[in-house]
């Protein structure tokens, strides 16, 4: 989830808290209040110093990781609330118990998008995905713009937080039913759309995108190395619309073993698609994440260049990783435009990526 969704869902959290207590919070106090709620919302994120003072495959590695995990949920809470809670000038219970719910909202939020999070770990380290919600959700930021307009006229909270409130937890609701009903269409349809014998041994995935309807999401069927790629109708009828082999060559497998761009995507993607070219003495491996898709496009990607060795193995030349990009105006029309149309997928270049070419 973006962070101007999470830092709308923390001050959902402070302006729910003071309007359930029926106190208003005044002076030094409610800021620091409504602060310890936001930047809780916000610390999660805190593994973005892999990315300022690293590399993207670093980040990669660490994003939605032990900074998200059950230790730290405490850790936050505690530093945000003690620190404030001396400029306030006391009342630490009641910081370190908002900083916590801020905390609560960005972990719950990152669990239920595309990429989810490992929330549990040491418990356990599974990643939790939900592939409900949309990397950027504009509803929550709406009703937190909402929220503040009406604060500053004079509104009192309590006629207007807990519908706000109930709009974003509908939402929610909406986003996640949805997703399980369109599950199980894709579910239903499996023998058809690649057989019966096929049906029984696929993979299968259902993912988000900007809009709140069937038509928005996406759908991948993998099988071994064969991936099946498609939307849903306004009904949630799906619809194919592409077909790929992923490649499963040496050159791919020595890409995933022996770059630190391969490994990373070997790790952090559960449905990896893998295409070899050549270009005249390099062989390129280009790696791509089947579920984040915009049109023809597989946009989380990765390219290797490997360069024959004498003795016919391969030695690593220059590697390239694209991060995941949010593009609202290509989210909107995403769920309208080629719904069904037969299309060839590409998988995209890293930014910067041999740009001397």
């Amino acid at each position: 989830m973006d962070n101007l969704t999470h830092a709308c869902l923390g001050l959902g959290v402070y302006g729910t808290y003071v309007a359930a207590t029926g106190h208003p919070i005044g002076g030094a106090v409610g800021w620091a209040a409504c602060a310890a709620a936001v930047i809780g919302a916000e610390a999660p994120d805190v593994d973005i110093v892999a990315r300022i003072f690293g590399d993207p495959v670093t980040y990669l590695y660490q994003h939605r990781q032990v900074s998200h995990s059950v230790p730290f949920w405490f850790a936050y809470s505690l530093i945000i609330g003690g620190a404030l809670s001396f400029w306030a000038g006391g009342h630490a219970l009641l910081l370190v118990t908002l900083a916590f719910l801020g905390v609560l909202t960005h972990i719950g939020s990152d669990m239920l998008t595309t990429y989810g999070t490992k929330a549990l770990w040491p418990l356990t380290g599974r990643r939790f995905r939900g592939d409900s919600l949309f990397v950027g959700e504009p509803i929550f930021i709406v009703l937190a713009l909402i929220g503040i307009v009406l604060y500053r006229q004079g509104v009192p909270l309590q006629s207007f937080v807990f519908a706000l409130d109930a709009i974003a937890l509908v939402y929610t609701c909406w986003r996640v039913l949805l997703h399980q009903f369109l599950l199980r269409r894709l579910r239903l349809a499996l023998p058809s759309l690649v057989g019966t014998a096929t049906a029984e041994t696929c993979r299968i995935r259902v993912t988000p995108m900007l809009l709140p309807i069937p038509q928005a999401h996406k759908y991948v069927i993998v099988n071994d190395q064969r991936y099946w790629f498609g939307s849903f109708t306004a009904g949630g009828r799906p619809v194919p619309e592409a077909e790929v082999i992923s490649d499963a060559t040496p050159a791919v497998f020595f890409a995933l073993q022996n770059s630190r761009v391969g490994r990373a995507m070997a790790w952090f993607t559960p449905m990896l698609v893998a295409k070899q070219e050549q270009e005249g003495q390099l062989t390129i491996v280009r790696l791509a994440d089947a579920g984040v898709r915009y049109f023809d496009t597989l946009l989380f990607s990765a390219a290797i260049d490997l360069a024959t060795t004498h003795d016919g193995s391969y030695a690593l030349v220059h590697e390239g990783l694209r991060a995941q990009s949010m593009h609202i105006r290509r989210s909107f029309s995403d769920g309208w435009q080629r719904l069904g149309r037969r299309m060839r997928l590409t998988i995209a270049s890293p930014k910067g990526y041999r740009s001397g070419r």
